[in-house]
């Protein structure tokens, strides 16, 4: 009876194992974590801080799980949002600093809208950023000096 037990949980163990390691193959941490949460949640507040003539972003949902599928969204194959790609849109309002968690972010395209105000100095914690253009928009006041910390920039 003791080594039927035993084998049972033997069993179990090796079939819990193999579950977990198929179950994460197919569904990898970084699309069940937080992580995306995060992104769902910096790219809402960045909607909302945006007026949008036009309905561009209509699809940003904030009970979505994963904006991969967003309108003007890039992600990196990893599930991350890796680009902001949303030039010429008509859009006005600010720039909200929860930019600053979107931590895999690699592009901004925002040039010729009409956001106005400060450029937030949580962008600075973007360090994989290549990419920002924010020209012939409204932005006031100065480059905040955190911009200086990325040394991914390859356009500015």
């Amino acid at each position: 009876m003791v080594n039927r037990r035993r084998e049972v949980k033997k069993s179990y163990a090796l079939f819990s194992s193999t579950f977990f390691c198929i179950f994460f193959l197919f569904f990898p941490p970084a699309v069940l974590s937080d992580g995306v949460k995060y992104e769902v949640l910096a790219l809402i507040e960045i909607k909302s801080s945006l007026i949008d003539p036009h309905g561009v972003l209509v699809n940003w949902d904030n009970a979505a799980v994963n904006p991969c599928s967003w309108d003007l969204i890039t992600c990196s194959p990893d599930g991350f949002v890796v680009s902001i790609g949303a030039s010429d849109q008509s859009l006005s309002g600010t720039l909200a600093s929860r930019i600053g968690n979107l931590t895999y972010l690699q592009t901004v395209l925002l040039q010729n809208n009409n956001i106005r105000g400060n450029i937030p100095p949580e962008i600075g914690r973007l360090m994989k950023l290549k990419t920002l253009d924010l020209s012939n928009n409204n932005f006031t006041g100065q480059i905040p000096p955190t911009l200086s910390h990325s040394t991914s920039f390859q356009y500015l």
